[in-house]
């Protein structure tokens, strides 16, 4: 075969796979074509319904037809209030949804809330009166709405009271009738495990907040506490006697016992409550006074050394006091009734209360029960000591809800 021929051959060859190449990505084409012109027709179709469904929807809101999709339920008094005249005036329910603007389903579900049984009275025309009453069911608004409501407050978890009425009795005892605050009543419950129901001090206070327990009231909670005041007051003279600030470190440090601040609580009468605070255990001794004089604390501090004996030196190590009048006798304070010196005496600066402040936190306890104003001639020596024995029983957080009792009674142990 000559080159002529060869060059023809190969030419027709070379047609031949073009021409199957070309057919095949004909091929390949054609079929993108057809599936993008399905695509395209799809969202043209899409399209048109959304445009057609947003132009009866136009529609239907200019007409005053709009009706809410299925999944919107809640009624306002107002919609039941406007739902109980559509029913005395006839109208079909299909219709109530349309005006009321909810669905189908929204109406049957109201009816049937706020179904009750109401009765009229029957009157006859022979005797001319009512002759009796007549009961017939119909729709309140006023009782739907309640129930609305009553279902609305059942919303998430579940009481952790549950059915545990003993532990109700006796939260409301403690805190009414014994003045023990909540968080002080679950302290007490947990780590006595009194009882199977054990609940936060933060779940307490909400119960009570929203009526949980039936008997209390925020008004049988402590004072809550005061407003800080900015300014601070100036001090116009110098301590009566050994000042707070050559008073050992330990001391501040509340690490050791035996150190005590004492302080005066006063009423509307001339008697008056000599009070003190052990600061490491929170032991609280009230005598009461017949007037706030340097004479009565002396004597009151001399009944005390004479109660505890031997044993108040190691006891009343110090003392610390404000700089009121019936402090003043600063030598005849630190002398004992048996010669030589029982205790050491410091003094707070001027206006300085917050250097006494387990004192003043426990004259707040004295006052759930001894309000300011009262007259303190009124109260006997049994009625002092059961408020004593009061402030020492009362759970403390910061003991783990131990009293003051149990530790003051740990560390006289440790004395003997």
């Amino acid at each position: 075969m000559g080159r002529k021929a060869w060059f023809f051959v190969c030419l027709s060859v070379c047609r031949a796979v073009l021409r199957a190449t070309l057919s095949r990505r004909a091929q390949r084409a054609a079929r993108y074509m057809t599936r993008w012109r399905a695509i395209l027709s799809l969202n043209i179709l899409v399209f048109q319904t959304i445009e057609k469904r947003n132009e009866i929807q136009y529609s239907n809101e200019k007409d005053g037809n709009e009706m809410k999709r299925k999944g919107t339920k809640d009624l306002t008094y107002t919609q039941r209030l406007q739902l109980e005249a559509y029913l005395r005036a006839g109208l079909h329910k299909r219709e109530i949804a349309r005006l009321l603007g909810v669905c189908l389903a929204t109406v049957y579900n109201e009816l049937k809330r706020g179904e009750c049984e109401l009765r009229k009275s029957v009157y006859d025309r022979d005797i001319g009166g009512v002759c009796g009453y007549k009961t017939y069911t119909a729709y309140s608004p006023q009782k739907a709405h309640e129930r609305y409501k009553l279902n609305q407050s059942a919303h998430g978890a579940p009481l952790k009271v549950g059915n545990d009425w003993d532990f109700v009795r006796h939260v409301e005892k403690r805190v009414i009738y014994d003045k023990i605050s909540p968080a002080a009543v679950c302290g007490e419950i947990r780590r006595k495990k009194m009882f199977r129901t054990v609940i936060s001090k933060t779940t307490m206070y909400r119960y009570i907040r929203i009526g949980i327990f039936d008997n209390i009231r925020m008004a049988h909670l402590p004072i809550g506490q005061r407003q800080k005041r900015n300014e601070k007051a100036v001090a116009k003279r110098p301590p009566r006697g050994t000042s707070i600030e050559k008073r050992p470190r330990e001391i501040a440090r509340r690490n050791t016992f035996g150190h005590w601040e004492m302080d005066c609580v006063v009423g509307s009468t001339l008697p008056t409550l000599l009070v003190l605070t052990e600061r490491l255990t929170r032991k609280e001794i009230i005598m009461r006074m017949p007037d706030r004089t340097a004479n009565s604390v002396i004597r009151s501090l001399n009944s005390i050394e004479r109660r505890y004996g031997v044993l108040f030196r190691k006891v009343f190590k110090s003392i610390t006091v404000d700089n009121g009048a019936e402090f003043s006798d600063c030598k005849r304070l630190e002398r004992s009734t048996y010669g030589g010196k029982r205790t050491n005496l410091y003094y707070c600066h001027p206006y300085s209360s917050c250097e006494r402040g387990s004192n003043e936190r426990i004259n707040r306890d004295i006052r759930r029960l001894i309000p300011k104003g009262s007259n303190i001639a009124k109260f006997s020596k049994a009625d002092i000591q059961a408020v004593e024995n009061w402030v020492n029983a009362y759970p403390r957080e910061m003991f783990g809800f131990a009293t003051a009792d149990e530790m003051y009674n740990a560390q006289i142990e440790k004395l003997q």
